[in-house]
């Protein structure tokens, strides 16, 4: 079952990758987020690469400002690539672990989704 599962999250995982770069090729073409641009709606990781940038600026309330879960995205993907054994000391604390993420991503965009501007725009 484990097998599985990893092999679920490493495919999120690269989806995710995925989007990101065809987030930046989109950026670069001056879109901005490709599903925004289309759809007019914010996708679940709309401000993340802002945030990410922030990050590594030493900007943290930029960063918070930008997308909430940038401090919750590290330490997940690292257990996701590198983890060997069940976080927690088991496997269904793990799954609750990574579904309660999954969860919080989830409100967090709905939360953003709900405000009339979700997004901190032209600041970066």
């Amino acid at each position: 079952m484990r097998g599985r599962f990893g092999a679920g999250l490493l495919g999120v995982l690269v989806i995710g990758l995925l989007f990101g770069a065809a987030s930046l090729s989109a950026s670069l073409l001056g879109w901005g987020c490709p599903v925004q641009h289309f759809t007019g709606v914010p996708c679940p990781g709309c401000g993340l690469s802002r945030a990410v940038y922030a990050l590594l600026r030493l900007d943290f309330a930029a960063a918070f400002r930008y997308h909430p879960m940038v401090y919750v995205l590290p330490p997940v993907v690292l257990y996701v690539l590198f983890g060997k054994k069940p976080l927690l000391g088991s496997k269904t604390r793990e799954r609750a672990l990574l579904w309660g993420v999954m969860t919080l991503w989830a409100a967090v965009w709905i939360v953003r989704l709900a405000a009339h501007d979700p997004l901190v725009w032209g600041s970066v």
